[in-house]
């Protein structure tokens, strides 16, 4: 909110008191915020890492974005398999080539390497 004023050429002192009286008002929670952009990424199928990504785009700070992250209750390992279901209709992996395009895709999309390896196995 404060790059959006003093894009807009609002003095300093004004920004600070409209932030202070949001804030004291409840209007701005970035934790609350963090917590919606969390929703809405593993909504579009996004591991952990993706999801840091975005929140730090969005100004939120590392610990309010490890905090709220831990706090979720997701299973990354399943979200990853479900989207590595959905990608490729459940086809079996052809060959090492083909599983090594399905991880790096996994990765892509903010999944750590173990929760990829997971989604790819086929005992699981």
């Amino acid at each position: 909110m404060r790059t959006k004023l003093a894009q807009k050429d609002f003095p300093d002192d004004e920004i600070e008191a409209c932030l202070q009286f949001c804030s004291e008002k409840g209007y701005i929670n970035d934790e609350r915020f963090a917590l919606l952009v969390v929703k809405s990424q593993v909504s579009k199928g996004h591991g952990v890492n993706r999801i840091q990504q975005v929140l730090t785009q969005k100004g939120i700070t590392k610990l309010i974005c490890q905090q709220v992250l831990f706090d979720t209750e997701y299973d990354w390992f399943a979200l990853a398999k479900a989207k590595a279901f959905k990608k490729y209709n459940g086809r079996p992996v052809a060959d090492y080539k083909e599983k090594a395009k399905r991880i790096r895709y996994l990765l892509g999309q903010g999944f750590r390497y173990d929760e990829a390896q997971y989604a790819l196995d086929e005992n699981t």
